[in-house]
């Protein structure tokens, strides 16, 4: 009996440590990088059960700084919408009451990464954030490393659709798009507000943040002319996507395409509402902290950009941002404009949209900030949690309830989507999206009276490496005295190909379904194959260069990720 017994302890304490055939071995994933006092929790995937075990945190001379016992974060199957993970088992370590130091969690005989706690660490990823605004920007814009003066022809660029078709436009500067050298007004104009807004929420970065919006606000002035000639790209889709080259060679190009870029502009064929709607957005942002004539040219923009949205009434048909619904931009566009006006038939207007693009509410995951879902960020303007006072009773509750609607759909995604945390589906653009919802759980838990604190600590250690990989989702290297570690190291943007400077810091597409990857791969590379811990839901590998599904960089995988953490740092 006693044998038995023993030979049952045995085996219970090799299950332990021992992985079962076919699956991951043990892994503990930790925030890489972390705020005193906002220490997102560690990630622990078992291969086998491990309940009620006791994890320990040590520090760089080897001393237990902390120790405790895991919560069960395994999810229900029921809830379970990933459909498989690489571990069936998993538990949550909390870290929040660790003290400034670099540190290591170890759990049953496996270390973590290092990860390192400081105040200020939250700025710090803002700041990390900054340096694709100068890779991408256009023109004559501010000196950059990463290229010399770039597309100067489009100082006269032709209007290729449209009434205006043949007239020529100065759509010079402003930010090529992503890893490609097109320009969207779209994505310009959600950069442009998310930098304005986490400006206003960042004060230590406030002077940085706006310099970088400036260049986006002179874009969007250039891209309206004159009366009803709103540009909406300038590039051409086909010749721009031929390969990678360097920014400053097109105007000499032999192509005549990239050499002499068409602008195409909106037009009652084409819709887009979505694009002026965020053009006027920014613009109103922007016109809030300037004075005089400045102050005046930018609120007659928001207004113009604003009522060819209301007088188009649907979305942009284009090649790659194509929007369902365009209200929640409207809706921003008024919010924005009711800010720096003070009149309250923007807030009206915003209200009534806001209802309407959410279902009043009922819609939670449309309450977001991920530039095609952005009805979160006019909520919490009229709401007052977005860094500025709410707007009368009449126009505040129904925003601060429609906010709170998407934080409740967003803390429940962090909860059941999968046990690491990811907020939304690993579709194309799953950093954009997962940001996204994170601007929205912050805006939420600021309402009150529930708390989201939980979910939010959960969405922001997925970014920073409490993911199946460990990565933190953003470029390697050193920016600022900043390291980024454990990031991003093969992005698929031209700097990589040309052998420049990285744009450090900048965020990719992020992990997405093998079968979105292997729809892309056809012209370049065979199918992806599955790593130890992808499964056919979610797959990423750092390092692909040549796969813009992962690792493409971009305005709009960056802007969210930049008001999250300002919204989050404490200075």
């Amino acid at each position: 009996m006693l044998g038995a017994v023993l030979l049952a302890l045995v085996a219970s304490l090799t299950a332990c440590v021992l992985p079962a055939q076919g699956q991951a071995a043990l892994r503990i994933r930790v925030p890489l990088v972390a705020e005193l006092g906002d220490v997102p929790p560690a990630i622990i995937g078992s291969p086998v059960p491990a309940m009620d075990a006791t994890y320990e945190v040590v520090d760089a001379d080897g001393a237990v700084v902390l120790s405790g016992t895991v919560d069960d974060a395994t999810l229900d199957p029921s809830a379970h919408r990933d459909a498989e993970e690489a571990w069936p088992f998993f538990y949550l370590a909390p870290l929040v009451e660790l003290p400034e130091g670099r540190f290591r969690v170890r759990f049953n005989g496996v270390q973590s990464a290092w990860f390192e706690v400081r105040s200020g660490a939250w700025q710090e990823v803002v700041r990390t954030l900054l340096p694709l605004y100068r890779a991408n920007a256009d023109g004559r814009e501010p000196a950059t490393p990463f290229h010399g003066p770039s597309h100067l022809n489009d100082a006269r660029s032709r209007i290729v659709n449209g009434p205006q078709k043949g007239e020529r436009v100065d759509v010079r500067g402003g930010w090529m798009d992503a890893g490609d050298q097109l320009k969207f007004t779209v994505t310009t104009a959600f950069a442009t507000a998310m930098l304005e807004l986490a400006g206003r929420n960042e004060p230590g970065l406030r002077a940085a943040l706006w310099r970088r919006a400036d260049i986006g606000v002179r874009y969007l002035l250039r891209a309206h002319p004159r009366r009803g000639i709103f540009v909406a790209l300038v590039g051409d889709v086909e010749a721009d996507h031929s390969d990678f080259r360097d920014p400053a060679s097109d105007d000499e190009s032999d192509n005549p395409l990239l050499a002499r870029r068409p602008s195409h502009v909106l037009t009652r064929r084409t819709g887009g509402s979505d694009v002026a709607a965020m053009a006027a957005a920014a613009l109103a942002l922007a016109a809030r902290h300037r004075t005089g004539d400045a102050r005046a040219r930018l609120v007659r923009a928001a207004r113009d950009w604003l009522a060819e949205a209301e007088a188009l009434g649907k979305v942009w048909r284009n090649c790659c941002y194509q929007q369902d619904t365009w209200q929640d931009d409207a809706a921003f566009a008024h919010a924005a404009l009711w800010r720096v006006t003070g009149r309250e038939r923007h807030a009206a207007a915003a209200v009534r949209l806001l209802r309407a693009g959410t279902d009043d509410g009922d819609s939670g995951w449309l309450v977001s900030a991920d530039g095609y879902e952005v009805a979160a960020l006019p909520a919490a303007e009229l709401c007052g949690v977005l860094g500025a006072k709410a707007a009368p009773a009449s126009y505040r509750r129904p925003a601060c309830r429609i906010l709170r609607a998407g934080g409740d759909h967003w803390g429940w995604e962090v909860g059941h989507r999968t046990a690491f945390g990811r907020a939304g589906p690993p579709l194309w653009g799953a950093a954009r999206n997962h940001e996204a919802a994170a601007v929205a759980l912050v805006l939420a838990d600021r309402v009150g009276p529930t708390d989201y604190s939980r979910p939010l600590g959960r969405a922001t250690g997925w970014f920073l490496g409490v993911n199946p990989w460990g990565v933190r989702l953003q470029v390697e290297g050193t920016t600022g005295g900043a390291a980024v570690v454990d990031g991003v190291t093969g992005p698929y943007h031209w700097t990589k190909a040309l052998g420049r400077p990285l744009p450090v810091g900048a965020v990719p597409g992020g992990p997405a379904d093998q079968a979105t990857i292997d729809g892309q791969r056809s012209y370049c590379c065979p199918p992806i194959e599955l790593r130890a811990h992808d499964t056919p839901q979610q797959v990423y590998h750092r390092g692909d260069t040549q796969d813009y599904v992962m690792n493409e960089i971009g305005l709009a995988y960056n802007a969210p990720a930049l008001l999250h953490f300002a919204l989050l740092s404490p200075q």
